[in-house]
């Protein structure tokens, strides 16, 4: 099969720990584009997040795509426009914090670049500790993202309009063990962990693959012409559907067995080298 579109998750995938892009995966997806590859940026950010991948990337002079919140929003560089899929109503949000409630857990309600946290005081203090140590580490998870943060506390908050998606934060612990009763509480939505202490919520039906595949209408090209890069549950669907889904090798154990290739890990130029062998035609013997 002939490979038109390489689509690339970003954190954990496309950038390494440093949140940084590796010089030898940037020159391969370079070469790629020189012969007419499309790219996407598929991301749980919005188009503010991810401006310095792009920008890097030099995106916006070719026919190249975001696929942004998980596949809520699609921008078009060529085109400079916007394809958009559905919100999560405001009913669905009272919904969703009952469930926060239930279980302790510190929820993000995200509207565009609003964000409103929502949990008890101590989950909260949890989460900015984390974070604090998050970034002293390796740097900020949403890098290039400015947020207008609230904090609402545990108590019936009056949403005044639908939101993008919601964030559940908690330890990784507890994650293992309620990780599969949360999602049977929101079997209404699209319930993915995209890290060990963090789970997004989608509307159910929206989500990366189901955006590769409006991509694909909107070009002379079909899923099987697509090669799909990523790590984390929110990475599935797209990596389902495309052509080649390729997991990284920090990927989680279920990525890593639906996918149909396995590479290096996103320190060690995992994509660059799948790119250059399956892509590019040079013999490549990592794999």
């Amino acid at each position: 099969m002939e490979i038109k579109c390489l689509a690339f998750d970003v954190d954990g995938t496309l950038t390494n720990d440093d949140k940084k892009i590796d010089e030898r995966t940037k020159a391969s997806i370079f070469e790629a584009m020189e012969k007419g590859i499309h790219i996407v940026i598929s991301t749980g950010r919005n188009k503010q997040g991810c401006e310095w991948i792009y920008k890097e990337l030099n995106l916006e002079k070719g026919n190249h795509y975001l696929l942004l919140i998980n596949g809520q929003e699609i921008y078009d560089f060529k085109n400079k426009t916007y394809v958009k899929d559905r919100l999560i109503e405001i009913d669905d949000c009272f919904k969703i914090e009952k469930v926060a409630k239930k279980y302790n857990c510190l929820a993000r309600f995200t509207f565009e670049n609003e964000a409103y946290f929502y949990g008890s005081f101590s989950s909260y203090i949890r989460e900015i500790l984390r974070k604090v140590r998050n970034r002293k580490k390796k740097g900020s998870m949403i890098k290039g993202t400015t947020y207008t943060y609230k904090r609402v506390p545990y108590k019936h908050y009056e949403f005044k309009k639908p939101c993008n998606k919601v964030v559940f934060f908690n330890d990784p612990s507890f994650f293992k063990k309620h990780l599969k009763d949360i999602q049977n509480d929101l079997k209404d939505f699209e319930c993915m962990m995209v890290a060990g202490y963090w789970m997004e919520i989608m509307p159910k039906g929206v989500n990366k693959g189901k955006a590769l595949e409006t991509i694909c209408d909107m070009n002379d090209f079909s899923m099987e012409n697509i090669m799909a890069f990523g790590d984390s549950q929110n990475d599935i669907s797209m990596l389902e559907k495309a052509g080649i889904g390729v997991a990284m090798g920090n990927a989680l154990k279920e990525v890593k067995e639906m996918a149909d290739l396995v590479t290096l890990d996103n320190n060690s130029n995992g994509i660059g080298i799948v790119i250059d062998q399956k892509v590019l035609g040079k013999k490549i013997d990592n794999l």
